[in-house]
C-alpha cells in the first residue's frame, strides 16, 4: 500500500472513531466507566486518566527530554534503561553484556519502586541488543531477574544499530500498578 493511501485510510479511521466516540480514549471493554457504542471492535471510555511523571535519584537521570517513567491510570510505562551508575552517571559493565544487564535491571527496579510497584507486576519488556549474538548471555541474567515472579512478562528482543553511550543492552518495560 502506498504511503498516501495508508495515510488516507488512517485519517478516515480516526474520523470515524472521533465521531462515534466523542473524542475519547480507547480502553478495554471490561472498564467500569461509562462506554460509548462499540467502534471497530473497541469499547471507548468517557474517562480520562491523569499522567504522572515518575522520578528517582536511585536510577540514572534521563539522557534526553524524556521521563524515567510515566504513570497513567493503573499502568506504568518505564523508559529504557542502560547500565549507568545512578550516583556517578558513569557507564558500568566494561562491555560485558551480563554486567550491563544486571546494572540496568537494578536501575529498572529503582524506577518501579519509586512508582510504587515491583518487577512481579511487569507485563511487557522490550530488550534492545547491539549484537543479537549476546542474546543467550543477556537471557541468563534476565531469567534470573524474573525467576520468582508468578507470570513472566511478554517480551520482544531486537538487534539495533547502536545504543546510547555505546551500551550493548537496553531494556524498557510496562507494568501494572498494585
Amino acid at each position: 500500500m502506498r504511503s498516501s493511501s495508508f495515510l488516507s485510510l488512517a485519517i478516515s479511521l480516526l474520523a470515524i472513531i472521533q465521531t462515534e466516540a466523542f473524542q475519547t480514549p480507547i480502553v478495554p471493554s471490561h472498564s467500569s466507566t461509562a462506554s460509548t457504542p462499540n467502534v471497530l471492535g473497541l469499547s471507548l471510555s468517557l474517562k480520562m486518566s491523569k499522567l504522572e511523571e515518575v522520578k528517582t535519584d536511585k536510577s540514572p537521570a534521563p539522557l534526553g527530554p524524556y521521563s524515567q517513567a510515566v504513570k497513567v491510570g493503573d499502568m506504568l510505562y518505564c523508559s529504557g534503561q542502560i547500565a549507568l551508575d545512578p550516583a556517578t552517571g558513569e557507564f558500568v559493565g566494561g562491555g560485558d553484556p551480563q554486567a550491563e544487564t544486571r546494572q540496568l535491571l537494578k536501575n529498572l527496579d529503582a524506577v518501579l519502586e519509586a512508582a510504587g510497584t515491583t518487577r512481579d507486576r511487569i507485563v511487557r519488556c522490550t530488550v534492545f541488543l547491539a549484537d543479537l549474538g549476546d542474546f543467550a548471555l543477556v537471557n541468563e541474567v534476565y531469567s534470573e531477574y524474573f525467576k520468582d515472579v508468578a507470570v513472566e512478562p511478554s517480551r520482544s528482543c531486537v538487534q539495533v544499530a547502536a545504543l546510547p553511550k555505546g551500551a550493548k543492552v537496553e531494556i524498557d518495560c510496562i507494568a501494572v500498578m498494585e
